[in-house]
């Protein structure tokens, strides 16, 4: 830009020197401003990140149509041209550098939103863990028996009983053990049928040869069968084994508590308790039972 900067003052002073008292009618360097300029506008990053540059370079531009239009000197219009694009040029490299800084910038903001959420999600889990932990703990803790003894001096009332429950215990199983008839006399005896089947096959097998042997190895599993399946059986006799059964029955006598529900001042209590109420339940001024 330098160079080119001087080559164009070395062409005015040419000029001066020659004598000429004409200048041209149009500089090539005005042209080359308002390309530069209209570059330099047509840049997004430029009018984002470089508006006060690019305004620099608008104003220089204006200058110098300004000075020309009035019939300025020539190397002060060309001046104020070359000045123009160099602006330009230096709003597009100033809007270029911003700009990568600014995606850095957010890259960083986007890195450190992750490591935030990440964080913050390694809190949340350690936190449901202590309180899935003091949950535990809480459970494993019987609750204190509450003391439903008179207090001395205390003023007692009566509240009118709504409702009786009495809750039992879990339903219990009966068993016992009865006779079955399993295998009546004229049923089969399956597993002596089997093993019969096969070894009157292995002693058909070794008669004869071809398909004679074939047809002997037949007959043999088929008479081993029959034989096998009536081994050990007596015509006529029935056969039983002993059978466990069981069913659930309700619990008869194993009453746990009784749940009482009562009213004191508009308000609705319940309580367990060990025997049946009467009408009315004794309670305190707060409404907890009495015994």
């Amino acid at each position: 830009m330098f160079e080119k900067t001087a080559k164009s003052l070395l062409v005015v002073a040419a000029l001066a020197a020659s004598g000429c008292a004409s200048f041209p009618q149009r500089d090539p360097a005005l042209d080359n401003a308002r390309l530069s300029l209209d570059a330099a506008r047509r840049n997004p990053q430029v009018v984002t990140y470089a508006p006060t540059e690019l305004a620099q370079a608008s104003t220089t531009l204006r200058q110098a149509d300004d000075l020309a239009a009035n019939g300025g000197r020539y190397d002060e219009v060309h001046s104020l041209a070359i000045l123009a694009s160099e602006r330009a040029a230096a709003a597009q490299d100033v809007a270029r550098v911003r700009s990568e800084q600014a995606a850095l910038a957010a890259q960083q903001s986007a890195s450190n939103a992750r490591v935030q959420a990440d964080a913050a999600q390694i809190r949340a889990a350690e936190a449901q863990r202590q309180a899935d932990e003091a949950q535990r703990l809480a459970a494993s803790v019987p609750p204190p028996d509450y003391d439903y003894r008179r207090r001395q001096g205390e003023t007692l009332y009566e509240a009118p009983v709504t409702s009786v429950r009495a809750v039992v215990g879990p339903p219990q199983q009966r068993c016992w053990v009865e006779r079955q008839v399993v295998d009546p006399g004229t049923g089969v005896n399956v597993p002596g049928a089997i093993v019969g089947g096969v070894v009157g096959g292995i002693l058909g097998h070794q008669i004869g040869s071809g398909h004679g042997q074939d047809v002997a190895t037949g007959i043999g599993a088929a008479t081993g069968a029959v034989v096998g399946a009536n081994v050990g059986r007596t015509p006529g006799a029935v056969y039983t084994q002993d059978v466990q059964r069981c069913e659930n029955v309700a619990s008869v006598g194993s009453l746990d508590y009784w749940d009482v529900t009562y009213t004191f001042r508009g308000y609705e209590h319940h309580v367990q308790m060990t025997s049946p109420p009467g009408r009315t339940v004794v309670v305190n001024a707060e409404g907890d039972p009495r015994l």
